[in-house]
């Protein structure tokens, strides 16, 4: 008797296994799994296990195998399996990923505290930030961030503000994205995490375009004008805190000395009040001006350290647009040090007039 209720059960099992074109599919597994259930529910558990699921977490590849593996995680909770393993979370996000099946991932560590005992890995959500920072998805980017920042199991870190600065300066022009990322810059400094250069940098010269594109405009806001330039002041001034002008990429000065020729352009008193606060800022560039510290970055642009990539291409529009006799020397002697990196204005009118 007992074993022809067994029958119906293995004839299933045998047509999944003809039909299917591999033997180790997420489905098949899942079938071979529900095998070892009783119609009560009776389970050796010796003999089922986390390691079931990581079976089928391991042949994931497609949405529908994603499913599949959280059917199999569902059936061990409603028959009491314990499914405790510090790496459950880990992979079962890297699973849900290779499967392209990024909303399901996003939900995974939104919710992972309501039902499993650990987070998933920090570099695995930074992939997950990553893939919404190539959909153009910032406001994800933002929610998760804001989730790892308050979740006392994950571990502040580099990545998480570098990925939401990122998100931050995607968002709509109405939303202030460069409020939000500046925002984000303050909290890292105030939680004592240490960015890379070039997440300060990305975000000075998006302060100085702001300011420059506002101050060549024909707006009545000089508040809006006044506020990207302070942001720019602070920005620059965690540079210099950090030791990147003095001893900085020909990126980081060339962004100091476009920072330094909207200072020179304003009346004495207006850039002391703007200075107040910046010390480091005020203490490695004193007595300097913006054409010596561009010249310097041209200088060391050959060497190891002062090599960068990408330059701040607003400045040198800033430049070619001045009638001042030394801006002119400048793009000159910029275009010969800098080379095929000096970034050329491919728009058919330069947008940023100083």
């Amino acid at each position: 008797m007992l074993a022809s209720r067994r029958w119906p059960g293995r004839l299933r099992s045998s047509l999944a296994f003809a039909s299917a074109p591999g033997r180790d599919t997420p489905r098949i597994l899942f079938e071979d799994l529900k095998q070892k259930f009783g119609h009560i529910g009776a389970v050796n558990q010796k003999q089922v296990g986390v390691w079931n699921l990581f079976e089928i977490l391991r042949v994931v590849r497609s949405k529908k195998d994603v499913g599949y593996a959280l059917q199999a995680m569902n059936l061990f909770y409603n028959f009491g399996v314990k499914l405790k393993h510090r790496q459950l979370s880990s992979r079962l996000l890297a699973a849900t990923m290779i499967a392209k099946h990024e909303s399901e991932a996003v939900e995974l560590v939104k919710l992972y505290g309501t039902w499993l005992d650990t987070p998933p890995d920090s570099a695995l959500v930074y992939a997950v930030m990553s893939k919404c920072l190539d959909d153009n998805k910032p406001m994800v980017v933002r929610e998760l961030a804001k989730l790892m920042r308050e979740d006392w199991r994950f571990q502040l870190e580099a990545p998480l503000y570098s990925l939401a600065v990122q998100g931050m300066l995607q968002l709509p022009k109405e939303q202030d994205p460069m409020g939000e990322a500046f925002a984000l810059l303050q909290d890292a400094a105030m939680m004592g995490v240490r960015l890379q250069p070039k997440v300060h940098l990305q975000l000075l010269d998006e302060c100085l375009q702001a300011h420059t594109i506002q101050a060549t405009s024909e707006s009545d806001e000089p508040d809006e004008e006044a506020v990207h330039l302070d942001r720019a002041l602070k920005v620059a001034d965690g540079l210099a805190r950090d030791g990147h002008v003095t001893a900085g990429s020909s990126a980081a000065l060339c962004s100091i000395s476009w920072l330094l020729w909207h200072l020179s352009a304003m009346p004495s008193d207006a850039r002391h009040a703007l200075l107040e606060g910046c010390d480091s800022l005020k203490a490695a560039t004193s007595g300097c001006k913006w054409v010596a510290v561009l010249e310097l970055a041209c200088a060391s642009f050959a060497s190891k350290s002062g090599f960068a990539p990408q330059l701040p291409g607003g400045l040198f529009r800033s430049l070619e647009a001045s009638d001042d006799i030394e801006a002119q020397r400048m793009v000159k002697v910029c275009r010969g040090s800098f080379g095929r990196f000096y970034p050329e204005d491919v728009s058919p009118e330069s947008d940023v007039t100083q």
